[in-house]
């Protein structure tokens, strides 16, 4: 997969997915939470992403929800994701595309985020990130825009290649995608590539700089089995490549003019 220009809006946020008690994996509970709270977040949590996205009730697919301070209150939020797979290749064979949609990791509209804010005691609309659903959304949190709160770090697979893509919150409720890019790709090829992403100070403002470093996968073979299985080792190994500060205007992140000779040449 080629390298994605820079637009840093990438990610179209749209919506879908949940299911069953007797059908959905069990939901992942991040440690430290209180055990009647989670369990009335949960039940609420399924009917309502249930409701919102009109899954039938038959249909198996997976919930995990993950708790943290997002934003800069004292009141616990989560991020809730959902995975259905299932549908997705429930999908492909109603429209006869089977071996397309396998060759392509069955990409499309199945993995979905939404944000529970405690204060609010709200579910979001869902955010859609197209991914393969053969994995599930990796769920990061880290204090990158501001010290007082923690920014959701999602990573994704688009077939052999893995993604991550940045949320945080502004004007206290308002969850925002930030900043999107590779983590590596062609992975399983004979050439893959490997970037670091690293989180550096800025003299001028709060929020950190995002860095890219071009990398190496460690100890790399192509056999890696299960592509989605696949975590790659990556240790920072060469040069830095691209740097992106946040521009406070428009709440994104974006590429200082001097790296932009890396970008892609286009065609």
């Amino acid at each position: 997969m080629k390298l994605i220009k820079v637009s840093l809006v990438c990610l179209l946020l749209v919506a879908s997915s949940c299911g069953d008690e007797t059908t959905t994996d069990p939901t992942e509970i991040v440690e430290g939470t209180d055990e009647k709270s989670t369990e009335s977040l949960d039940a609420r949590a399924k009917r309502e992403i249930m409701a919102s996205l009109a899954i039938p009730v038959n249909e198996k697919f997976s919930m995990r929800i993950y708790k943290e301070y997002i934003n800069a209150d004292t009141i616990e939020d989560a991020i809730i994701t959902i995975n259905r797979m299932e549908y997705a290749m429930d999908e492909a064979i109603k429209n006869n595309r089977q071996a397309k949609a396998a060759e392509m990791g069955f990409t499309g509209n199945y993995n979905y985020l939404f944000y529970y804010d405690g204060a609010l005691d709200r579910i979001s609309n869902p955010v859609f990130a197209p991914s393969s659903p053969g994995r599930e959304l990796d769920i990061e949190f880290k204090s990158i825009i501001a010290p007082t709160r923690k920014d959701v770090i999602v990573g994704y697979r688009i077939r052999n290649s893995g993604w991550k893509s940045y949320f945080s919150v502004f004007n206290d409720h308002d969850l925002m995608m930030v900043f999107q890019w590779k983590s590596f790709d062609y992975a399983g090829e004979d050439h893959p590539e490997a970037f670091v992403h690293a989180y550096e100070e800025n003299p001028n403002q709060v929020p950190m700089d995002i860095a890219i470093y071009a990398s190496e996968i460690d100890s790399y073979t192509k056999n890696i089995g299960d592509v989605y299985t696949y975590l790659p080792s990556i240790t920072k190994k060469k040069e830095l490549r691209f740097k992106f500060f946040l521009d406070p205007v428009v709440k994104k992140y974006r590429l200082y003019p001097e790296f932009a000779k890396n970008l892609p040449k286009k065609i």
